[in-house]
Parts: C-alpha cells; structure tokens; sequence
C-alpha cells in the first residue's frame, strides 16, 4: 500500500498524540497515589499553600505573607540556582523577621544571562539586591541592617549604643579573617594555610563558648552576625572535606556544632541549606578549584560526594546507619528523611513536561556555555539542545518508571521489560538522559538533600537496569 508524505505524517503525529495521552494518563494515576499516601498530599498541600504566600518557607515561593494586615513593601532579587550565601543569608532574615516579600529570580553570572529588566535597575547586576518602597538595595550586609532598622518588631542586631553592638562588630571583623584563612587553604593551598584556618576556627568556637545559647550574641534566634557566618561556614564545612578530606563537625569545635544544631532547627536555614555534592559544583566558578589534598581520606570523600561508590545507589541505607561520608559528614537532615521519595515523586510528577525536556539534554546538544570558560558552570547550559521526538517521549516514559519508583518508596521491583526491549542506540541516548538529570539535582534549588538522594539513586537504578 502506498503512503503519502503527508499521510505519514498524519500517521506520526496520531501515534505521537496516542503515547502522549497514555503518558498523560499513566502521569495522572500516579499523582493520584501519590496524594493518596499522607505524606505525597501533605506535600501538595504544602505548595498549594506557597502559592498563596503561606506554608513553610521554600525555594518555589514567589512571594511570603506573614501578615495579611501589612502591605508587600519588598522584592527581593535573589539567585534562580539557590545557591549565593548573600542570597541565602538575606532570605533567611527576611523569613525570621517575618517580612512579607516577593521574589524575583535573576541568574548568577555562571548560569546564564541576567535580564535588561534588572540590570536597567542594578547596573552592576549585583545579587542580592532589594527594592523597598521602590528604592533598590545592594551589599548583603547593608540591606540587613536598613531592615532591622525598618521593621524593628523582631530585632536582629544590638542597640547601636551598646556593648553589644560592639560586640557584634568584631564578631563580622573575625568573620571576615575566617573567610580569608578559608581562601587560602582550600583555594591555594601555602605553606601553613591549615594551621592558621584551624587556628581562627578556635577563634570563633571560643567566641560562641562566650553566650549562653547557641547563638553569638545573647538572643532568643539567630541575628545578624550569625547569618553572616552560617552561609559561608556551611560552603566551608563542604569544601574542606571535598578537597582537603577535613571533617569541621564532631571533631575539637563543640561550640560550632551545637550552633549548626541550632541552625537545624529554624526553617529559614532548613529551606535555603543545600547538600554538599550541588557546593562541590557550585563553588568553582565563584571562587575557582579547590587544591587537592590526595591523602587517602579526601579521595574518598569525593568519590562518595561525587555519587561514587554506593552514595546514589538503591537500596539506600537510613541515614542514621549510613556509613558514606556523603551521609555521615552533613548531618541534620533527618527530619525530611521519611517523606524524601515523595518530595522526590512530586517534583518528578508535577512538572514531568518539563523534567523530560530538560533531561534529554543529555541526549542532545551542547550550547558552549562554559567551554574555555570556567567562571560558569559545568552543569549549567542555558543554551543546550534537548532532544527531540521518539527520545524525548521515551525520556519521559522512563522517569514515570522513576517516578513510580519514587511512589512506591524506592521500589524497584517495576516492571521495565518494555523499556529494556528497546534497541541500544535509544537505551543509551535514555540513560545519558537520566545521568544529565541526575547530575543536575540541586539543593536546595529543586529539593531537600534526603529527596535529591532518593532521586539520584532512582536514576541510577534504572540505568543500571537499561545497560
């Protein structure tokens, strides 16, 4: 029988439209289990509630309304990847003051291209940046402190006439020291760069030994001086490990580990902390590489914090148990274990389009963004091409397998005969897809670490089971 262009074509686009209504329909059944399971429709709920400004403190809220007496007098221009510790650390004040706000994303330099729409009003493109009753606000510290003087309700600094201000003053002087002896050893590495960041790491372990609490200065929540230090000695804590193989918690620094405990509590920090693999990543095209250690230690933590050896692999161990320094060395993520593969389904399943266009980057093109170009990032292609047609759709047919593994708490007794059926050349073109995703998981950006754990090691398995 003879088949025209153009009937062929009609033909495509029919079973195109048939496989896209059985992904669709495959898609729905699966949000319906999972809102079924308590967890999956707390998680719904959840965001329904961010949309409106509400709920807890997340990543995808565009706005937060703490009091809906008082009007919305700041945006705040903060980064799309979630990951600047200016950022971080303006987003934590405005949420334990209790502000209402609304956000603006704008990319960091190494992830693309900052919008005319706000270099027009921040000519440097600075993040962070804030506008307030429309007057714009940049440096970190300086739109801390105009806030705290606006909105005194819930203080955040010292009377300026106080000792405790002062106090407070030579606290930011002995952050700034702690960040230099940082730079210097992991970044370049001299000649008694280790004993001297050791050294002011006394330093502040001492001057928190000083109050009663937790925090630097006597207060009932963290303060300034705290949010200035948290954003960098998080990335600290990262980077000593991922390239020097140090350990900063359960070690000589109670005091610092007592105040990171502290800091574990309070959701502003839980919803803008990220994992240690998104800062091994992300801190090179800011700061540049790390200098290698090579002793035995440090490679070993690199292997497991770049998903090494049995880190993403199902199944995973309770985090509690586990023994991969990717689990042991950031603790305090034990509170969002239990629901991790359902934040990890939800993400998957609400926005499957979209996760599917986005992974089959992989098996696509490359845009150039960071060839010869090391101040951007590696994982971050504004300019990549997905691929298109047959791959993309087994793309998404592939991650609702994912997604029903997630659904079913890590299960990973699905049935995936049909995907495995299908000739090599598709099979790899899916697994570089699922490797793009996987390797693209950020934290906070697109969940919580236990969640991004789940999800990493979901993708393995099913590349592993198409090999």
């Amino acid at each position: 029988m003879h088949c025209s262009k153009s009937s062929m074509r009609r033909l495509i686009t029919t079973l195109q439209l048939g496989m896209a209504a059985s992904l669709s329909a495959q898609r729905a059944q699966l949000l319906d289990k999972l809102k079924a399971i308590p967890a999956g429709a707390s998680i719904s709920q959840e965001f329904a509630l961010r949309a409106e400004g509400k709920g807890s403190p997340h990543r995808a809220s565009l706005k937060r309304v703490f009091d809906e007496e008082k009007p919305t007098r700041v945006t705040f221009y903060r980064d799309s990847a979630a990951w600047c510790p200016y950022c971080q650390k303006l987003w934590m004040l405005l949420e334990e003051k209790q502000i209402n706000y609304d956000v603006q994303l704008i990319n960091m330099r190494s992830y693309g291209e900052k919008p005319q729409s706000f270099t027009s009003k921040v000519p440097g493109g600075f993040l962070p940046a804030l506008e307030l009753d429309g007057q714009m606000w940049t440096e970190s510290l300086d739109i801390m402190a105009m806030l705290d003087d606006t909105f005194p309700e819930i203080p955040t600094l010292p009377p300026r006439d106080s000792d405790e201000f002062q106090r407070a003053r030579s606290l930011l002087q002995l952050e700034r020291k702690l960040f230099r002896t940082w730079c210097d050893y992991v970044f370049r590495g001299g000649w008694g760069s280790k004993r001297q960041f050791e050294s002011c790491l006394d330093e502040v372990d001492k001057a928190l030994a000083k109050t009663s609490g937790p925090w630097f200065l006597e207060s009932q929540g963290p303060g300034i001086v705290d949010l200035q230090y948290v954003s960098h000695v998080e990335r600290m804590a990262a980077s000593v490990a991922y390239w020097k193989g140090d350990t900063l918690r359960g070690g000589r620094w109670k005091n610092l580990d007592a105040w990171f405990e502290a800091f574990e509590q309070r959701p502003s920090y839980s919803a803008s902390r990220s994992d240690w693999y998104t800062h091994a990543n992300d801190i090179p095209p800011q700061y540049g590489n790390g200098v290698d250690d090579g002793s035995k230690e440090q490679q070993t933590i690199r292997r497991a914090l770049d998903g090494g050896d049995a880190a993403w692999r199902l199944p995973l161990p309770p985090l509690a148990s586990s023994d991969a320094p990717s689990d042991v060395l950031q603790p305090g993520w034990g509170a969002f274990e239990e629901d991790a593969p359902y934040e990890a389904a939800y993400h998957v399943l609400e926005n499957l389009e979209n996760v599917a266009r986005f992974a089959a980057r992989g098996a696509g093109k490359e845009g150039g963004w960071s060839f010869m170009r090391p101040d951007r990032a590696r994982l971050a292609d504004p300019y990549a091409k997905p691929a298109e047609g047959v791959v993309l759709e087994k793309v998404q047919e592939a991650l609702l397998v994912v997604g029903a593994c997630l659904v079913g708490n890590c299960d990973t007794s699905i049935d995936v005969s049909s995907l495995k059926a299908l000739d090599e050349n598709m099979r790899n073109d899916i697994r570089a897809s699922l490797a793009y995703v996987r390797d693209r998981v950020g934290v906070p950006r697109d969940m919580s670490y236990p969640a991004a754990r789940c999800l990493r090691g979901a993708l393995n398995w099913l590349r592993d089971e198409l090999a």
